[in-house]
């Protein structure tokens, strides 16, 4: 029974050290570790193994010695079960140990967490400062670079104006004289046209030639236009509002045209 559980342990180990020769050299400390304590457990079970063996001594033993092993196996038994549990339990204890270890470091980690990053936002902002007075400078030393070489080009060279360039007096487009007259020509032959054209559609009979064109009759008579109070004083306030806005219209076109003459 000790023996199996030992065997156990080693295989176990064995496997651990295969794992751990996996990811690390032979010189790390774990593995160096687990090397050891397959070790420990080998020579535990090699005394073990020595010390069940019966010892047999052929003819010359006499029958106290075979009694004297035959109770002192049971107790071997035990007492080599005993350091097997007692080294399952330090190899238990030192993995409780290691356990306990890693969660420390994981827990010291996480406390550093808040004060790694504000380290990084102190770094990151330093960074950003420090670039953009590096920007700055290089920004100055371009500029003193290019006006050096300019000064350098220019060196002996003075300008001056000889000949200042004139302004014009007055604009040279539009002709605000030409287009008042121009609109104001414009303006009375569409007049013109205008009463033609009204006067030609016109189909009322004014005269007496006009009236003998269309019957070929003599005219006996000729009634007068009677005009009752309120046809006169119609046509006095029409004569009024033409007269008027005849006289607004001028008075417009010469305002318009002084204007545009005054201001150039």
């Amino acid at each position: 029974m000790g023996l199996a559980a030992l065997d156990q342990e080693l295989e176990r180990l064995r496997a651990q050290l295969a794992d751990l020769l996996s990811h690390y050299t032979e010189r790390h400390p774990d593995v160096r570790k687990v090397k050891e304590q397959i070790a420990e457990d080998e020579k535990l079970r090699q005394q073990i193994v020595t010390g069940s063996k019966p010892k047999s001594s052929g003819a010359q033993d006499d029958a106290h010695n075979d009694a004297e092993v035959t109770e002192s196996a049971p107790m071997a038994e035990l007492q080599s079960q005993l350091k097997v549990n007692q080294i399952e339990i330090k190899n238990r204890q030192k993995a409780i140990d290691d356990l306990k270890a890693k969660i420390g470091e994981y827990q010291a980690r996480l406390n550093l967490a808040p004060v790694m990053e504000q380290q990084l936002a102190d770094l990151t902002r330093g960074y950003d400062q420090s670039r953009a007075h590096y920007d700055a400078l290089l920004a100055k030393k371009n500029d003193s670079e290019m006006a050096t070489n300019l000064e350098r080009r220019q060196q002996g060279e003075h300008f001056r104006i000889l000949d200042p360039p004139s302004l014009p007096v007055k604009p040279f487009s539009p002709n605000r004289l030409r287009l008042s007259v121009v609109g104001l020509f414009v303006g009375i032959l569409l007049g013109v046209a205008l009463t033609a054209a009204m006067e030609f559609f016109d189909g009322r009979i004014y005269s007496q030639e006009a009236l003998r064109k269309l019957i070929p009759l003599d005219v006996l008579c000729e009634v007068p236009s009677i005009d009752t109070p309120h046809d006169l004083r119609m046509t006095h306030w029409r004569s009024r509002l033409e007269l008027g806005f005849a006289g607004l219209v001028v008075v417009c076109i010469v305002a318009g045209s002084a204007l545009s003459f005054l201001r150039g």
